[in-house]
């Protein structure tokens, strides 16, 4: 008889409901701030919003391919058969690749699928909790492999920042278009094109994305039977909950799931203010 893990990384522990089950485990990515090496889990919200408005100079890693080995041999004594691995977008970290090497070195006869999908943080997990309870209903692993590739068929990531230094530190904006935009208020949609991150519009007001992000969300519901949606709100509650109500109201067999943090590797490339959706549709 089947038993069957589901093996992530720690960029994607953005909702609670997905942390309730125990054939799930945990890659740790990690954040080195002034040369000292944190994994994901052992610094807090409050540590990281001390080392953002300190300026700190901080750094971010991929696990290892140890880690994934020891969590691939916690599976194997626990007596699980097959693991299913979802990491965030190989485009963005080297997370997938350490996933593939560790894979590669284990001798015990275990089933693992390393998977990779073109979104990262609450993108990736929008789709986890789907395959997790799917796992739960008792789903076998062939079929939730193909589940898997229909969940993510068409996932997408798109959001805003309200400061566009982060994207510079991070090399996907230059010094002097950060800085003006700054100035001028600018507000950028960010979206994961083909598994990266990319600025796709600037904007002047919230408003403006929040009309897109409409925009988008009514696109998944005229054509998918259901939708999927993550709201993430950094810190703008305000445009969080707008949005939640908005969507409600218009379209309300949409699935909504509200997160208000990402992991602490996404706030140093991102920063600690902004909004955005995750979506799906089946």
């Amino acid at each position: 008889m089947e038993k069957i893990g589901l093996l992530i990384d720690t960029t994607s522990l953005t909702r609670e409901d997905i942390k309730q089950y125990d054939f799930i485990k945990v890659a740790p990515l990690g954040v080195t701030v002034e040369g000292v090496l944190y994994q994901e889990p052992d610094l807090s919200y409050d540590d990281m919003m001390i080392y953002l408005n300190e300026g700190k100079k901080m750094m971010t890693s991929q696990p290892a391919p140890g880690d994934f080995i020891k969590l691939y041999d916690e599976y194997h004594k626990e007596g699980y058969t097959h693991v299913l691995v979802v990491t965030l977008s190989e485009k963005i970290s080297g997370t997938y690749q350490s996933a593939v090497i560790a894979k590669s070195m284990i001798e015990y006869p275990m089933e693992i699928t390393v998977n990779s999908p073109k979104v990262a943080s609450f993108g990736v997990a929008l789709g986890i909790a789907i395959l997790a309870q799917e796992i739960k209903n008792g789903i076998s692993f062939t079929e939730l492999k193909k589940k898997y590739e229909q969940v993510y068929a068409n996932a997408h990531v798109m959001f805003t920042l309200s400061n566009l230094m982060h994207l510079f530190r991070g090399g996907r904006l230059s010094k002097v278009a950060a800085l003006l935009g700054t100035v001028l208020r600018i507000k950028p949609i960010v979206e994961m094109i083909d598994g990266k991150l990319q600025l796709t519009r600037k904007e002047r007001t919230n408003l403006a994305c929040f009309n897109i992000f409409m925009e988008a969300i009514k696109a998944y519901v005229d054509k998918y039977d259901a939708v999927y949606l993550d709201i993430v709100q950094l810190n703008r509650p305000e445009w969080g909950d707008k949005l939640k109500a908005a969507v409600n109201e218009k379209y309300p067999n949409v699935v909504i799931n509200m997160s208000a943090a990402v992991s602490p590797v996404f706030l140093v490339h991102l920063g600690d203010q902004g909004f955005g959706i995750a979506i799906l549709g089946l």
